[in-house]
């Protein structure tokens, strides 16, 4: 196991969070020569991995990162995101949609547009996005995420496209609930960070493309079983 992972250097969004946390754990378990940790927070720290604090949704800065990286980095995860649980027209819905947006989406087209170049000259690299189940059917609970988020599944497929014909590989991770203080009100079971870090370090070595972890598998059957029934059962959850 491991083997596409050991001796890669990995540049993760996020990692300051509870799944980043995680996935950190699970990267360096599995033998990655370096992470470089892009962003506001970061993991505890360690020798293998390098602090940049970098706004992700500042094209500029994140150019600048790349420009320092991008000729070593071989694996991008984009793990940041921001969930404001707002329905549609509740009071500030539109500045926290725009922020959802911001991060959720512009985030990972910022990644890709500074990172990608150097991989497609190498014919080889990988990205990695953690978007949610929740990127096909909308939960109105959370209107503005679930858009942002459907948004950047939308991005993903077409990065596929666009990278695939240079060797550049592009992998949705699409988990339900994980067990995140973004979640803390959701009642319900739900996904262990380390699980999900696990499922996706898996997903690396497998060459997956869409990654349905733990619960996920089975909802995401179900909505393609039923697409309309999927959105009504959504929607009844504003009752």
């Amino acid at each position: 196991m491991a083997e596409r992972l050991k001796d890669a250097v990995v540049l993760l969004s996020g990692a300051g969070g509870g799944i980043g946390r995680a996935l950190t754990k699970a990267l360096l378990a599995a033998g990655v020569a370096e992470i470089i940790s892009a962003g506001r927070d970061h993991p505890r720290a360690h020798e293998r991995v390098r602090e940049e604090t970098v706004d992700i949704t500042h094209l500029p800065s994140v150019r600048a990162l790349a420009e320092r990286y991008a000729d070593r980095v071989t694996v991008v995860i984009a793990c940041a995101g921001v969930n404001a649980n707002q329905r549609l027209f509740t009071p500030g819905f539109e500045a926290a949609a725009r922020r959802e947006v911001e991060v959720n989406y512009f985030g990972l087209l910022n990644l890709a547009s500074a990172f990608a170049p150097a991989m497609q000259a190498r014919g080889r690299g990988l990205f990695v996005h953690l978007l949610t189940f929740l990127s096909h059917v909308n939960l109105p609970l959370m209107a503005g995420y679930c858009a942002s988020k459907a948004a950047a599944h939308s991005l993903t497929q077409a990065l596929r496209a666009e990278l695939g014909r240079s060797g550049v590989q592009v992998c949705g991770v699409y988990p339900a609930v994980v067990d995140t203080a973004m979640s803390r009100d959701i009642p319900g079971p739900k996904l262990a960070p380390a699980e999900l870090a696990q499922a996706l370090v898996q997903a690396i070595e497998s060459g997956a493309e869409d990654v349905y972890p733990g619960p996920a598998a089975d909802a995401y059957r179900m909505y393609a079983a039923d697409p309309k029934a999927a959105e009504r059962g959504m929607a009844a959850r504003l009752a």
